[in-house]
């Protein structure tokens, strides 16, 4: 019989029931570990369980997950954008702070595991707001393990390609047997289907002490299709997914632009500008302005709104008042510029907020994850809805912008949830150009 690779070692998998999480339920207990099967709702219970019905925790692997709303971003229906990054994003992260607690505490050198997604580094591979989600949570685990490596405790995700999962299946409305074919049709790797079982065994080596001396690190199990340049539109349509996910390599950068010449000179453009009017609006403003656009500056901050227009002059400049939070004064603003300049060609979208520079994901709170997701995210994603639907019903090829920062792309540099939601802007740019630059 071969080694156990996981003999005495006490794990925790959330999203258990069917899939991925069944699978890898069953290969860590056949490795020996005793598996405590998890609603991601109850993880703080459930950890207290495992420790007091086992011993110290070893392992917390977080496969919970859902697809989420298909469709347009034109059509991005903000509560199941809500119920997919809760499930998707928020799940995952009380999973590695309720867990890292445990470890901690403890002294376990243990591992911690998410379940990714091509669609956690690639745009047009998955639905807009999975994509988001998934990117976030590469996010979580770049900070994540930035943080717990000083104590022994690795933090990796496994990212599979399409999986003929029951979940799959459903969205697809076909038979695993179908799923697996176009799978296969779409795959790069020939001669092999990607199954759960595979994505399982992934897990178990990210899980066991074989990689002992990984973490930060995002496995993918894709045979490597994420290395490759492009997608067929028509083929990956075959997967039951609407026909704008048509992936692009070199959509990596956090500027959004797909500006086509038009007849119009610079001197005519009109652009929104959003966030907080000094810093980075403020210098922006003046630079737009300067090159002939007319502007106007959306934000909560009237005083220095205000200020900012002043110093360009009110024949170039406006203010409007605007929470972006709120979707309808989103859109109201978007219809303002045009009402008033007569066009949108520009969308620089520059809101966000840092949050308490020095949160811990042993002690991240809840609700600070939340606004931050919901003023750096969640009033991107409603931007880009009704900034391009503005666009588009004026037959306008536009250019929308959203600030990154380098915590877009790596972690430690920033808190946390800040890591978390730059990440998940960085999925929502990739993810909007793969339908909107048609």
């Amino acid at each position: 019989m071969s080694k156990l690779r996981l003999e005495g070692k006490v794990a925790i998998i959330t999203g258990a029931a069917s899939g991925i999480g069944e699978a890898a339920a069953k290969l860590f207990a056949e490795h020996g570990a005793f598996v405590i099967i998890a609603d991601v709702q109850d993880i703080e219970e459930t950890v207290a369980y495992a420790i007091e019905k086992y011993g110290p925790l070893d392992i917390m692997y977080s496969n919970a997950g859902i697809l989420g709303p298909l469709g347009s971003i034109l059509d991005l229906e903000m509560d199941q954008f809500d119920n997919t990054i809760a499930v998707n994003l928020r799940g995952s992260v009380l999973a590695v702070k309720h867990a890292a607690r445990a470890m901690v505490a403890n002294k376990i050198r243990g591992s911690i595991i998410c379940t990714g997604s091509l669609a956690s580094s690639l745009g047009g591979s998955g639905p807009h707001a999975y994509t988001m989600s998934k990117h976030g949570l590469l996010g979580l685990v770049r900070a994540a393990s930035g943080e717990l490596g000083r104590h022994g405790i690795r933090v990796n995700c496994v990212s599979p390609n399409g999986v003929s999962t029951p979940m799959a299946c459903k969205v697809a409305n076909s038979d695993p047997s179908t799923v697996d074919a176009r799978s296969a049709q779409l795959a790069n790797l020939k001669g092999i289907v990607l199954k759960a079982e595979h994505v399982a065994q992934s897990a178990l080596f990210l899980a066991s002490d074989e990689s002992v001396y990984i973490s930060g690190h995002n496995l993918a199990v894709d045979g490597g299709f994420s290395a490759i340049s492009s997608i067929n539109r028509s083929a990956y349509s075959l997967q039951g997914m609407p026909s704008q996910y048509c992936l692009d390599a070199d959509n990596a950068n956090i500027t959004f632009n797909c500006i086509h010449q038009d007849k119009r000179s610079s001197q005519e453009k009109v652009a929104i500008i959003t966030g907080v009017a000094s810093g980075i609006v403020e210098a922006s403003t003046k630079l737009f302005a300067e090159h002939g656009a007319f502007i106007v500056i959306a934000d909560t901050r009237d005083d220095l709104g205000n200020r900012v227009v002043a110093t360009i002059g009110p024949n170039k400049a406006s203010y409007r008042h605007c929470d972006l939070r709120d979707e309808k004064q989103v859109e109201e603003t978007m219809a303002y510029a045009i009402e008033k300049y007569g066009s949108l060609d520009i969308i620089y979208n520059n809101a966000g907020v840092l949050g308490r520079p020095m949160d811990s994901i042993l002690d991240m709170n809840i609700e600070d994850l939340d606004n931050r997701t919901a003023a750096n995210l969640r009033a991107s994603a409603q931007i880009i809805k009704h900034g391009a639907r503005a666009m588009m019903a004026r037959n306008i090829a536009g250019s929308i912008i959203c600030s990154g920062s380098v915590a877009s792309s790596k972690g430690g540099s920033g808190p946390p949830a800040y890591t978390i939601s730059k990440h998940s802007l960085l999925g929502l740019v990739r993810s909007a150009l793969s339908e909107l630059g048609r």
